[in-house]
């Protein structure tokens, strides 16, 4: 029997500060056919976390996909999170972790896991595992965003063909704010939203509102929270009109002219690069998230770090949108 990621990289990995088990990975990442509206679902149901996952659980995305793709009564593979959040990417608990990072104290634990360790699970797990299915589908996709749209998530946004999303959705990459303005997937970022739009958030760590997103051309069209179910499903509908073969036809002309315009080799920023992320030298008085997590814990140290810009760059509820910076 084939061997999952999480399997082939439990040497590798600090898999005791993970969450590898297939049934809880499944009960966090659903999956659905509606074989009368030609329709896939792949939903994210941990409402309590924000829809954070395990990591592995991206690896669980990437192969519904590829099964959604294989699938001659789907035409249409539709994201989505219960609650009032699409989701926020990993799990930050598991940062760290999943490069080889252990919780001790001790000189083992506090060792820099090699780069071998660092390239094999953000390629195969935090990037290519589950971008490159979506990018690369056969099959029409449709994101459907709430609230935030962060990290894992917001990567499979910008994946996705269309994105429809309330006015209250928010997207960026966490890992800019834990880590400073790391290596993504250049490609689609410059694609989608510009490049001076993807120097503003990197460098600031800043997220895009939806309205934002929908003038950039990362969002489809901002709807009405109520109205939101009801517009991704007329669009799945309009797409499932199509005749099978076409849609994948049509598909499979835009991954020729996406590889012209530099995909493939843009998409690997992702996963080469981020192995520089997580090398980052500290120097003193550098904010350190991993540090603080392991001296606070996870929700605290994240909350800590937004205090330390002004309201208008924080990631959490609390952003303003007029900006500066509220008086302590």
């Amino acid at each position: 029997m084939k061997k999952t990621e999480a399997e082939l990289l439990e040497n590798q990995w600090d898999v005791e500060n993970m969450e590898v088990d297939p049934e809880v990975l499944a009960s966090y990442v659903r999956y659905d056919v509606d074989e009368r509206r030609a329709v896939a679902t792949i939903t994210f149901d941990r409402p309590d976390r924000l829809n954070a996952v395990p990591v592995a659980a991206f690896e669980r995305v990437g192969d519904l996909v590829r099964e959604a793709e294989a699938d001659d009564r789907v035409k249409v593979i539709v994201f989505k999170g219960e609650g009032d959040h699409f989701g926020t990417g990993a799990d930050a608990a598991e940062l760290g972790h999943y490069i080889g990072y252990k919780s001790g104290t001790d000189k083992a634990s506090r060792r820099r896991p090699a780069q071998r360790q660092r390239i094999l699970p953000d390629r195969n797990v935090l990037s290519s595992g589950f971008t490159r299915p979506i990018i690369e589908s056969l099959k029409a996709t449709i994101c459907q965003v709430q609230g935030y749209c962060y990290g894992g998530h917001f990567q499979i946004a910008l994946s996705a063909d269309i994105v429809i999303a309330t006015p209250n959705a928010r997207f960026t990459h966490p890992a800019f704010r834990y880590l400073g303005p790391g290596p993504q997937d250049m490609y689609h970022w410059i694609e989608k939203v510009g490049l001076t739009t993807m120097k503003d958030v990197m460098l600031t760590m800043r997220a895009i509102g939806a309205e934002e997103g929908e003038r950039k051309g990362l969002v489809t069209k901002v709807v009405e929270p109520d109205e939101l179910e009801r517009w991704v499903a007329d669009y799945a509908e309009a797409i499932a009109v199509m005749p099978l073969d076409s849609l994948m036809m049509g598909k499979s002309m835009m991954q020729v002219m996406l590889e012209a315009r530099g995909k493939g080799l843009g998409a690997m920023t992702g996963w080469v690069g981020h192995g520089w992320a997580t090398n980052v030298a500290f120097e003193e008085g550098d904010w350190n998230f991993l540090k603080r997590r392991r001296e606070v814990g996870v929700a605290k140290a994240l909350a800590e770090r937004d205090r330390l810009v002004a309201p208008y760059f924080r990631l959490s509820e609390t952003r303003s949108a007029e900006g500066g910076r509220e008086e302590s």
